[in-house]
């Protein structure tokens, strides 16, 4: 594990895309080996922010909104955005959460793109067929809905929803 993965750095940094290609602002927390830990969507800078912090209360979140390193971050996720078929998971991403979760996020990732698969099939793929509701809250807690959709159908599903109008803290 790389020194910027570890529990004990704390520095993460912030990119910021304020007029994106859906409507609304993308603000990505990541670290300085460009890893992403979480995306947040929305309208407002500040809620996002403390969003943000209240699901990371350990890191400390240094603003770069204009580094290069965040205006190229910001770039490559535009361009997943609107061509996610050529970008589909070019991303390092550092996934925190249980083993079941994990478990859970990696089939998602094994889902080709514009596929469906409900939370029973994705239950099923990983050996726990009567795990849909665990499968769905694990989904609930993935930070990275862009890149990992909770139904492994690509972008296109968020993109839906951001359409509309049901913007959440996490999709």
């Amino acid at each position: 594990m790389s020194k910027n993965n570890s529990r004990e750095d704390t520095s993460c940094y912030l990119a910021l895309n304020e007029s994106s290609c859906i409507g609304t602002k993308i603000l990505v927390a990541y670290f300085e080996n460009s890893t992403i830990q979480a995306i947040m969507l929305g309208s407002i800078l500040e809620s996002l922010l403390t969003d943000l912090q209240n699901l990371y209360p350990q890191l400390k979140f240094v603003q770069k909104f204009e580094s290069k390193q965040s205006l190229e971050l910001v770039k490559k996720l535009e361009n997943y955005i609107v061509n996610p078929k050529q970008n589909y998971l070019d991303f390092n991403l550092k996934l925190e959460g249980t083993e079941f979760q994990k478990l859970v996020w990696a089939e998602l990732c094994r889902i080709p793109y514009d596929s469906l698969c409900t939370y029973s099939d994705i239950a099923r793929h990983i050996g726990r067929p009567k795990s849909a509701r665990a499968v769905a809250n694990a989904c609930g807690q993935n930070n990275i809905p862009i890149i990992i959709p909770c139904h492994g159908s690509g972008v296109m599903e968020v993109m839906e929803v951001i359409v509309q109008g049901n913007i959440l803290r996490k999709l």
